[in-house]
């Protein structure tokens, strides 16, 4: 054990001597400062880690919210560190901002080099005329010009308003969808034959403010013993009299298509006819008359129809 100790005893010994004779620069930091930035550069300079140092000045702390004698500090520190690196273009640079800012400015050092000192007390007498005008520039004469009276140019017409015009809906951002009540009764000469059920109805945008759309009827009437059945399908061309979207509507329609009566006996026909609906928010309402052409039927005749709906609005804008 004391062979140990012996032995790191003249380690230690070298070490510490070591580190006296390291170089060390003392930098005089702005009073008051609290920013972490600047102290870590202080404490990279006075080791002699200028690149670090260098680097550091450039991260947001050492270049932003900073007060007015830290912004001198950063100038005078980028010249000191540029000069340390022998950049002197730089370094002259950045002692002319710290110039500006403080004419009487001086170096962030205890005890700077004679070289350091030298190129700074120079830039403090040529900063100055640095942003002076060249003499030549300065004593060229002016030509005169003569002034000649212009008439006033006539006044520019105002450029015509533009009109935007309203951004066409896709089909598919146009579509709607109506499901609701349907009511019919049949007008011929034989007397009414009423007839209720379902219905559905979806519809899109077309140009010129026309709709097309295509409806499903299921109807059913239990006047006769063994019933009577209908399904429609039929094409609607609309027109808007009135539009409004979402709060009120008015429109004309045409309508048609095939139809089939059931069960027993079966027969198929058609019927077109027109009609008008009136839209309340969400609430469609339309009344319509069609005549209708029948194959066959138990009545065995052709008649005019008066029929009316009550729609809810299940999809769409």
């Amino acid at each position: 054990m004391k062979s140990l100790k012996l032995a790191v005893l003249p380690l230690m010994t070298l070490l510490a001597v070591q580190a006296e004779a390291a170089p060390r620069v003392k930098v005089i930091l702005p009073e008051k400062t609290k920013n972490t930035c600047i102290r870590k550069v202080a404490r990279l300079s006075s080791t002699l880690k200028y690149e670090a140092a260098l680097a550091e000045l450039a991260e947001p702390g050492c270049t932003q919210d900073l007060k007015t004698e830290e912004q001198l500090w950063v100038s005078l520190m980028e010249g000191v560190l540029y000069q340390a690196l022998a950049q002197t273009t730089q370094a002259e640079d950045a002692f002319c901002r710290a110039f500006k800012q403080e004419e009487l400015a001086s170096l962030p050092l205890e005890k700077p080099s004679a070289e350091l000192d030298g190129l700074f007390e120079k830039m403090r007498v040529e900063c100055p005329d640095r942003v002076k005008p060249q003499p030549e520039q300065a004593e060229a004469p002016v030509a005169e010009t003569p002034v000649v009276a212009e008439a006033a140019p006539p006044p520019a017409e105002p450029p015509p308003p533009v009109v935007e015009a309203a951004p066409a809906l896709s089909l598919m951002d146009s579509f709607e969808l109506h499901a609701g009540l349907h009511g019919e009764a049949d007008v011929g000469s034989s007397g009414p034959l009423p007839l209720a059920g379902v219905n559905v109805h979806g519809s899109v945008q077309l140009p010129g403010g026309l709709r097309a759309g295509l409806g499903l009827t299921a109807l059913a009437s239990p006047r006769f013993s063994s019933g009577i059945g209908l399904l429609l399908a039929d094409v609607r061309l609309a027109y808007p009299v009135i539009a409004s979207p979402g709060s009120f509507g008015l429109q004309v329609f045409a309508s048609g298509g095939p139809l089939m009566y059931g069960p027993n006996p079966m027969a198929a026909g058609g019927r077109a006819g027109l009609g008008v609906a009136l839209d309340l928010s969400k609430v469609r309402v339309s009344l319509g008359g069609s005549y209708e052409w029948r194959s066959h039927y138990r009545l065995d005749y052709a008649a005019p129809m008066a029929w009316l709906e009550l729609g809810w609005k299940i999809a769409g804008r």
